[in-house]
């Protein structure tokens, strides 16, 4: 794939991601609430207010940039994740590796926030994420993959949804 045809994939992509995120707010109030926290191990998300859970999803983790080196890591490149059910992410490389396009087969690249945001639309679109989320850490960003969106009380009601 030429880098012309790369780049209207990524807007392609980005147009879908935000259509998505858009759709998300106005369904479930995401972004509108005092708090969020999420579970790697459990691949929850959950969005409360007041310590009440309001919302809550299935996360995939899809990398993370680090304003410390600027670099771009891949969830299935990170070590740290290794003991992570990290769910369908693989397919995005896999797809990369087909049509020879770097930036998704590679582990680690340099980048910045931007291209966080473009990873992640990519696999968004390639995996039909419903929504996608950017948590800032100390060093950088961690960027995630939402399916399953569920406001509290269309979740299971054995689930204690205090936090």
């Amino acid at each position: 794939m030429t880098e012309e045809n790369f780049q209207e994939f990524i807007g392609e992509c980005t147009i879908y991601l935000r259509s998505r995120n858009r759709l998300a707010q106005e369904e479930f109030g995401i972004g509108e609430f005092e708090r969020f926290e999420y579970d790697l191990c459990t691949r929850k998300f959950r969005w409360s207010n007041g310590g009440v859970i309001q919302a809550e999803a299935d996360l995939t983790v899809v990398g993370s940039v680090s304003n410390v080196t600027e670099t771009w890591l891949w969830s299935w490149a990170n070590p740290y994740l290794n003991d992570i059910d990290l769910g369908d992410i693989h397919m995005v490389r896999d797809f990369g590796e087909s049509h020879e396009m770097e930036k998704l087969s590679e582990g680690k690249w340099n980048a910045d926030e931007a291209d966080g945001w473009e990873m992640t639309s990519v696999a968004a679109r390639l995996l039909e994420a419903q929504a996608a989320y950017r948590s800032p850490s100390k060093n950088g960003y961690l960027f995630l993959l939402l399916n399953n969106l569920r406001s509290a009380d269309d979740t299971d009601p054995e689930t204690d949804h205090d936090l």
